[in-house]
C-alpha cells in the first residue's frame, strides 16, 4: 500500500480506534507515581498562568527535584488540561493521553503505509502498537504523554518530510512547514524526539526514490537544524545549561554510580531486558530501580552476551538489509537508533530501565512484526494472518489486564512490588501510599523492606520516621530523623519533618527551632511557615501564629489545608468572621479534604446548623486521613443530645488518631467520671488533659474533679475496657 491509495484506507482505522477503546477505562484511574510531582505539585499547571511561561522553566518545576530536565511542550498540555478541566480532574488528563495515543497510532500506521506493500502490514503494524502491553505505562501514566508527544513529533516530522519530497506549489511549502513545526514540537516534549531529523536521513538511505533531492533537501534539513538550536538555546535559558551529565541517584540507576566499564556492562543487560519486554512481555512492573537490576561486573555474563546479541541484530543486521530488504533494514535500524538515548550505553539518565521508553523505539518493532504478517502469498498468507491475529489478541488480553494496576499508586505499587520485590524506590512508594491511607504498620514495613535493599536510602529513613510519629512512638522518629538531618543539614523538608517530630513528642522549643532552620535554609518554603504557625498557636502566641500562617498562605495559596489552619488561629484570636471566610476558601479549593470538612462543620455549628455542622464532622472523622479533630466535635454534639455512649467512642476515636488532644481527653474524663462510672479512666483522661493544656479553660475544675474521684476511689478500678485501649 505504498501509494496510500487502496480501497482498504478504512480497514488502516481499525489501530487507532483499538487504541482508543482499550485504553478509555483509563478515564476512571487517579492521578498515580510522578503524575503528583509534575502536575499535581507543578504551581505553572495549578496557577493557569501564561503559556510563555513553561518555555522558561524546568520540568520537574518542584522544590528539590534537579532542573536536569526540559519538556516545555509536555508542561504546557498539562496547564491546559487543568484549565479546560476546570481543575485537577484525572479523568480530563487521562482522555488526551488516550486520544494522543490514537492519533500516534494513526501516524505509524500511515508511516507502515508508505514503506509497506498491502493492506495486511499497516494493518496489523497499527494493530500491534495500538495494544503493545509495554505501552500501557506511557500511556496511562499520565506523565508518559512525553513519550507519546515525542513520537508524534518523530512520526509527524517523517511523514512531512517523505510527503514534501513529491509535493508542489503551496503544499510542498506547507508540508516543509510541517515537517520543522513536527520537529521542533518532538524535542519540546522531550528529548529523545532530536533523532527525528537522523530517522529522515535513514529513511533517505533505505529509499532514496522518495526522499526529498536537491535543493528542497538542503531546506529541510536546515529547518531541522534551526529547529533542534531553538530547543537548545531554549533549554540552555530554562535551565542554566544542557543540563546532561548531572548526578542520578543511586536508587534510581545505580549504572550511574557503578563506573564507565560496570555501569555499561549493566547498561547492556538492561538492553537484553527491554528485548525480552518487547518480545514477551509477560512481566511488567512500574520500576526497576535498584536493586532490582543488579550491577553487572563481569563481560561474560549472559545479561550482557544477550544486549550484545541485540545491539548486534538492531545495528549490524540493519544495515545489512538496509539494501537488500529496506524496509526490514530501516525497521531494525529504527529500534537502534531511537533507543540509544535512552540505553544508558552513551550517557546515563534518570533511570536504568522503564517500560514507557520503548514507546518510540517499538515503532520498528511493529513495521517488523506488519512486514512478516504481509509477506505471506497463498496459504501462507493466511497462516500469517491467523498469526497476526493471535499475537495482537495475546497482546490486547495482556495489556487489558495490565490497565488496572495503574488505577491508583496503591494498585500500581502493589502490583510493582510482586513483579519487582528487590526494587526499593517500589517499596518506598508503596509504604508512602499506606502513609496516606493511614495504615502505618504496613507504611512501617515497607519502608524497612526499602532499607533492607538499600540502608542508605534517606528518604525511606525520613518516611519510616513519619510513620512512627504516626503511632505515637516519637522517640523513635526523632532518632531516625536526627540521624537523616546530621547526614542532610541543607535539606529544608527534612528539617521540617524533624520539628513535626518534636512537636509531637511535646517539645516546642525543639519543633521551633527546627522550624526556624528550614526558614534559614529555604526562607520561601510555605511548609515550614504553616508549622512555625502550629508551634505559635499551642503557646497560645496567637498574633505570632496568625502572621506565620498568613505567610503559608501567600506562598502557597493552591494549598487547602494551610488556610483552614489560619482559620484555626484566628478562631483561636476572636477574629470568628475571618476564619469562616478562610474555612470557605479552603473548601473551593480542596472540599474534600477531611479538615476542610471539618472546617465547613464548624462554621455550621457556629451558624446554628448542626445537622450540617454533624455531616461534615462525621464525614471529616471518617475521611483519609481521618480528622481528630472533627471526631471531638462529633463527640461533643452526641454528648449534648444525651448519647453519652457514642459520644464517648468519638472522644476515643479523636484520641486514637491524635492522643495530644487535650479537649478530647478532658471531655472523655468527665463522661468516665459523671456517667460511665469508671474513676480510675476518669482520672486518666483527666491528668493527660492538664499534663498536654496545663492553662486551658477550666483547668482548676478539672483539678476539683480529680481531687473527688482520688477522695471516692482509692486505686481500683473495673476491668480493662477494650474500646480505650490505644
Amino acid at each position: 500500500m505504498k501509494d496510500g491509495k487502496a480501497g482498504g484506507r478504512a480497514v488502516l482505522l481499525a489501530g487507532p480506534l483499538l487504541a482508543v477503546l482499550l485504553f478509555l477505562p483509563t478515564l476512571g484511574h487517579d492521578f498515580v507515581f510522578d503524575d503528583h510531582a509534575a502536575i499535581g505539585l507543578n504551581p505553572l499547571v495549578i496557577d493557569r498562568g501564561d503559556l510563555p511561561r513553561y518555555f522558561l522553566a524546568p520540568y520537574w518545576n518542584t522544590p528539590l527535584r534537579d532542573r536536569t530536565l526540559y519538556r516545555p511542550l509536555t508542561s504546557a498540555t498539562f496547564g491546559l488540561n487543568h484549565a479546560a478541566a476546570g481543575g485537577l480532574r484525572p479523568g480530563q488528563f487521562h482522555l488526551v493521553n488516550v486520544i494522543l495515543h490514537g492519533l500516534a497510532t494513526w501516524f505509524v500506521v500511515r508511516l507502515a503505509a508508505l514503506l509497506l506493500d498491502g493492506v495486511a502490514a499497516p494493518l496489523f503494524a497499527g494493530l500491534l502498537f495500538a495494544v503493545h502491553p509495554v505501552h500501557v505505562e506511557a500511556v496511562a501514566g499520565i506523565v508518559g504523554r512525553a513519550e507519546i508527544l515525542a513520537a508524534c513529533g518523530v512520526l509527524g516530522t517523517l511523514l512531512c518530510h517523505r510527503w514534501a519530497a513529491s509535493a508542489t506549489g503551496g503544499r510542498a511549502i506547507a508540508l516543509m512547514a510541517g515537517a520543522w513545526v513536527s520537529c521542533l514540537l518532538g524535542v519540546m516534549a522531550k528529548e529523545s524526539a532530536i533523532v527525528a531529523p537522523l530517522l529522515c536521513g535513514l529513511d533517505g538511505l533505505a529509499f532514496p526514490g522518495s526522499a526529498p533531492a536537491g535543493r528542497r533537501r538542503t531546506l529541510l534539513y536546515a529547518g531541522y537544524g534551526t529547529a533542534v538550536l531553538v530547543y537548545l538555546g531554549l533549554r540552555i535559558a530554562a535551565l542554566g545549561s544542557l543540563g546532561i551529565g548531572g548526578t542520578v541517584p543511586f536508587v534510581d540507576n545505580p549504572a550511574a554510580s557503578a563506573g564507565p566499564l560496570a555501569g555499561r556492562l549493566t547498561a547492556l543487560g538492561a538492553v537484553a531486558r527491554y528485548a525480552g519486554l518487547l518480545a514477551w512481555p509477560r512481566s511488567l512492573s512500574a520500576d526497576y530501580s535498584f536493586d532490582q537490576i543488579p550491577i553487572i561486573r563481569t563481560p561474560g555474563d549472559p545479561l550482557v552476551l544477550l544486549g550484545l546479541a541485540s545491539v548486534a541484530l538492531a545495528v549490524g543486521g540493519g544495515a545489512l538489509l538496509l539494501r537488500r530488504r529496506p524496509a526490514a533494514g530501516f525497521a531494525l535500524l529504527w529500534i537502534a537508533f531511537t533507543s540509544v538515548l535512552a540505553s544508558n550505553l552513551v550517557v546515563f539518565i534518570g533511570t536504568l530501565l522503564a517500560e514507557r521508553l520503548m514507546y518510540l523505539p517499538s515503532v520498528g518493532l511493529c513495521l517488523l512484526f506488519g512486514l512478516m504478517v504481509g509477506a505471506g502469498r497463498g496459504r501462507i498468507a493466511v497462516a500469517c494472518l491467523v498469526a497476526g491475529f493471535l499475537i495482537v489478541g495475546a497482546a490486547t488480553v495482556r495489556a487489558w489486564v495490565r490497565i488496572p494496576e495503574w488505577k491508583d499508586d496503591f494498585a500500581l505499587y502493589s502490583s510493582a512490588a510482586r513483579v519487582s520485590p528487590r526494587s526499593a524506590r517500589i517499596r518506598y512508594n508503596l509504604g508512602n501510599a499506606y502513609l496516606r491511607t493511614a495504615a502505618y504498620d504496613e507504611a512501617e514495613s515497607e519502608y524497612l523492606a526499602a532499607l533492607a535493599i538499600y540502608p542508605g536510602f534517606v528518604d525511606a529513613r525520613v518516611n519510616l520516621g513519619m510513620a512512627l510519629l504516626q503511632q505515637g512512638r516519637a522517640p523513635e522518629a526523632r532518632g531516625l530523623l536526627s540521624a537523616a538531618a546530621a547526614e542532610q543539614p541543607r535539606n529544608a523538608l527534612l528539617a521540617v519533618n524533624l520539628g513535626t517530630a518534636h512537636r509531637a513528642a511535646g517539645d516546642l522549643a525543639g519543633a521551633e527551632a527546627e522550624f526556624r532552620r528550614a526558614l534559614a535554609i529555604q526562607p520561601d518554603l510555605p511548609l515550614a511557615w504553616n508549622d512555625l504557625g502550629s508551634v505559635h498557636l499551642a503557646r497560645g502566641e496567637l498574633d505570632a501564629a496568625v502572621a506565620a500562617l498568613e505567610r503559608a498562605v501567600d506562598l502557597d495559596p493552591r494549598t487547602a489545608i494551610y488556610r483552614v489552619n489560619l482559620a484555626d488561629a484566628l478562631l483561636a484570636a476572636g477574629r470568628g468572621a475571618e476564619a469562616d471566610r478562610r474555612f470557605l476558601e479552603a473548601a473551593s479549593l480542596d472540599p474534600d479534604h477531611p479538615e476542610v470538612r471539618r472546617g465547613l462543620g464548624e462554621v455550621a455549628f457556629r451558624r446554628g446548623d448542626r445537622t450540617t455542622a454533624e455531616r461534615e464532622f462525621r464525614a471529616a472523622a471518617a475521611g483519609l486521613p481521618p480528622s481528630a479533630r472533627a471526631a471531638n466535635f462529633l463527640g461533643y454534639l452526641l454528648a449534648a443530645r444525651g448519647e453519652v455512649a457514642a459520644a464517648a467512642g468519638e472522644y476515643r476515636r479523636a484520641l486514637s488518631i491524635d492522643p495530644t488532644l487535650a479537649d478530647a481527653h478532658r471531655s472523655l474524663g468527665l463522661i468516665y467520671a459523671d456517667h460511665l462510672g469508671d474513676p480510675a479512666r476518669a482520672a486518666q483522661h483527666l491528668q493527660a488533659s492538664l499534663r498536654l493544656d496545663p492553662d486551658q479553660p477550666g483547668a482548676r475544675e478539672i483539678r476539683v474533679v480529680l481531687d473527688r474521684l482520688r477522695r471516692r476511689s482509692e486505686g481500683a478500678g473495673p476491668a480493662d475496657d477494650p474500646g480505650d485501649r490505644r
